[in-house]
């Protein structure tokens, strides 16, 4: 989905970010697509915004190999 944001030179850090982020909206699609708890679809994409970064964040923590 996001490939085209990346240049053909990307670091391997920009591609693990893109990836994080990929992850990230799927679960907000997901989540998006079951809005039958009351608060509709617009609250649920303000929700989502605020929250993309942070989930990419401990997305990409939790794949980082220690």
């Amino acid at each position: 989905m996001l490939d085209n944001y990346l240049a053909p030179d990307a670091s391997i850090e920009q591609k693990q970010r893109i990836l994080a982020v990929q992850a990230a909206l799927e679960l907000i699609k997901a989540t998006l697509s079951d809005v039958n708890d009351g608060t509709g679809v617009a609250y649920q994409f303000e929700s989502a915004e605020k929250h993309i970064a942070l989930m990419a964040d401990a997305i990409q923590s939790a794949i980082v190999v220690k």
